[in-house]
């Protein structure tokens, strides 16, 4: 029940950090837009601004009992969240361009899609917790 209620408090805590990292990402998404720069490369900067913000975030505080080193960390992070990019961009394209939703709206219909991707891929794999096998380490220390 105790791991239940670890991994609930870590969920609320990425949805924390996942709404600073959308406020970064619309903010900075919406002052292009407001400035005149095409969606597809606001939504592309937007993007890599709030990851910033959650690569912070996520490895001290979310995911802060993961053991994964910085340098593993950034490239397993910055995977996913490329990833998340490319699937973000096909989104809003098929958003705007396909279906005729305004470049206004489109943005918060894709963060339902790559939240979710983003904190299953972060979870299970960029800052995944390693297991100690404590067989092992027990007959370990029986040598001893």
């Amino acid at each position: 029940m105790k791991t239940f209620f670890i991994k609930i408090k870590q969920l609320m805590k990425f949805g924390v950090v996942g709404l600073s990292n959308t406020a970064v990402t619309l903010g900075v998404y919406y002052l292009l837009i407001y400035l005149g720069v095409n969606y597809m490369i606001s939504n592309i900067i937007g993007y890599f601004a709030g990851s910033i913000n959650g690569y912070i975030w996520s490895k001290g505080w979310v995911f802060k009992e993961a053991k994964a080193t910085v340098k593993s960390s950034v490239l397993k992070y910055y995977i996913v969240y490329g990833s998340s990019l490319i699937l973000s961009t096909a989104v809003m394209y098929l958003w705007v361009n396909v279906l005729g939703i305004s470049d206004k709206i489109a943005p918060i219909l894709t963060l339902c899609i790559t939240v979710p991707y983003n904190f299953i891929f972060q979870k299970i794999w960029a800052f995944r917790e390693k297991k100690v096998n404590k067989d092992i380490d027990s007959e370990n220390n029986k040598d001893m």
